[in-house]
């Protein structure tokens, strides 16, 4: 990080309450005492079940050179260390952030949307990465805390960024775009994710699009054309607008699927840019609509066409989506980050295209946060579950019984459908009901950690 305790001190506005190393530049910001290492400023935040400024201290004796304070807080202040007073420590935070970015001039991508963020914002780096130094959100670092402190981890030697910006209600989009400065933003597509908080998809698209306010009048949105709440709400950006689809109204779209192979390979046609074919890094139908998103920025910000199929090759994906992995003799699609009736339906979209002739079984956990959806969210997964034919249902939660109850509604046979408790009742259900090169899905909400199931059957104790 390019900034010292000094320059801190004027981007929060703050008050110095013991001065220490004062020039030196910060290696990092952080907010886990047992992450800091030498040269760190440590944030202390308060939560809901402890207080940051408890740990200063212990940040202090791991090498922190500095530390925000609340200046209500009564804490005892380690010698040597900068302690810098401020009225709230996270709106200090994000105003070093907010500062901090605008010492750099970098193409900055904003990524949003309800499903597809995390993934798209990989394909994109990964292209992107193969013209430019690129700096991509890691972890779930997408949100009003997490954001700021990817912003911190720029420097000068930096050609682009990638920020995902995740919500969980109205205005946090807002804030984050307020902060990042992107000149580029994608919307990937509108969900069932946070219903419960904003009620209505059409509520959903309003917090979204609040990325394309912050874009300059030179910025470019990228969006999904196949989804009338952006394409027909996005028509008023200021800016370029560049849309991508299977309609033939998109400015990028997929005109064809064939065989290549043992892969599938899609045909994009994009005004003004030559026909291209690639295989996608990953399957399913939805995927093909995040490929067209990073091809579309790449193309927006003078990438080849050899780049882009270089770049799409070496995509490595964040964890725990669409992640394939053998285990028991079996192939197990890892896709527990978190789920919605939409990303589930994706999801059994590609089970039943993976597991070609073999067996298939889904295990499936609450869809959490669908607000007046929730049974039908849940019931209209089941349905789907019976018209892909499935070899096994495994419902996990007490939200997932309706996921049963609408398998066994549209002719799913009772015989096939086991409801699990514990995670390790899960897995066991697995692997009594599975045949050596079977395929399995698991999916569920972030809140029914249902990698837990994975675990155990691969021989941990959940």
């Amino acid at each position: 990080m390019e900034m010292n305790c000094t320059q801190i001190l004027e981007a929060a506005n703050g008050k110095l309450l013991q001065a220490g190393n004062m020039e030196t530049n910060i290696t990092r910001l952080t907010i886990d005492s047992r992450d800091t290492a030498e040269g760190a400023f440590f944030i202390p935040l308060a939560g809901d079940r402890t207080d940051g400024h408890r740990f200063i201290r212990d940040a202090a004796q791991r090498g922190a050179i500095g530390c925000f304070s609340a200046i209500a807080a009564d804490v005892a202040l380690p010698k040597g260390l900068t302690v810098i007073g401020v009225p709230d420590t996270l709106q200090a935070l994000q105003q070093v952030a907010a500062h901090y970015r605008k010492l750099f001039s970098l193409h900055m991508i904003g990524v949003t949307g309800s499903v597809g963020k995390t993934t798209t914002k990989d394909i994109i780096a990964a292209v992107l990465s193969q013209r430019f130094k690129t700096l991509a959100t890691q972890g779930n670092l997408n949100n009003h805390i997490g954001l700021p402190l990817m912003l911190s981890r720029l420097d000068s030697t930096y050609e682009a960024s990638v920020l995902e910006m995740g919500m969980s209600g109205a205005g946090e989009i807002d804030l984050l775009a307020r902060l990042a400065l992107p000149k580029i933003g994608v919307i990937t597509n509108i969900g069932e994710s946070h219903l419960e908080a904003l009620g209505s998809r059409e509520a959903i698209a309003c917090a979204k699009r609040e990325l394309l306010q912050h874009l300059p009048e030179n910025g470019i949105a990228f969006i999904n054309g196949d989804e009338p709440l952006l394409f027909d709400t996005s028509k008023k950006f200021r800016g370029k607008l560049v849309t991508f689809g299977f309609s033939s109204r998109c400015t990028m779209r997929c005109t064809n699927i064939v065989q290549h192979q043992d892969k599938k390979a899609i045909c994009l046609e994009q005004h003004g840019f030559p026909s291209l074919t690639l295989v996608p890094p990953l399957p399913g139908r939805h995927n093909i609509y995040n490929v067209m998103a990073a091809v579309a920025v790449g193309r927006g910000l003078g990438v080849t066409d050899e780049e882009i199929v270089q770049g799409l090759s070496l995509t490595r994906l964040s964890g725990m989506r669409l992640e394939v992995v053998t285990t028991a003799g079996l192939h197990v699609i890892n896709d527990t980050y978190n789920a919605s009736p939409t990303s589930v339906a994706a999801a059994i979209d590609v089970l039943d295209e993976l597991a070609g002739s073999a067996g298939k079984m889904a295990v499936l956990g609450d869809m959490l946060e669908l607000g007046s959806l929730q049974t039908e969210g849940h019931r209209q997964v089941g349905r789907l579950v019976a018209s892909k034919n499935l070899d096994a249902l495994v419902v996990f939660g007490e939200r997932a019984q309706e996921i049963a109850t609408g398998a066994l509604q549209a002719g799913f046979p009772q015989s096939r459908v086991h409801k699990a408790t514990t995670h390790s009742e899960a897995a066991q259900t697995i692997r009594q009901l599975a045949r050596p090169g079977d395929w399995v899905l698991i999916k569920g909400s972030r809140g029914m950690r249902m990698e837990d199931v994975l675990a155990a059957l691969s021989g941990g104790v959940k």
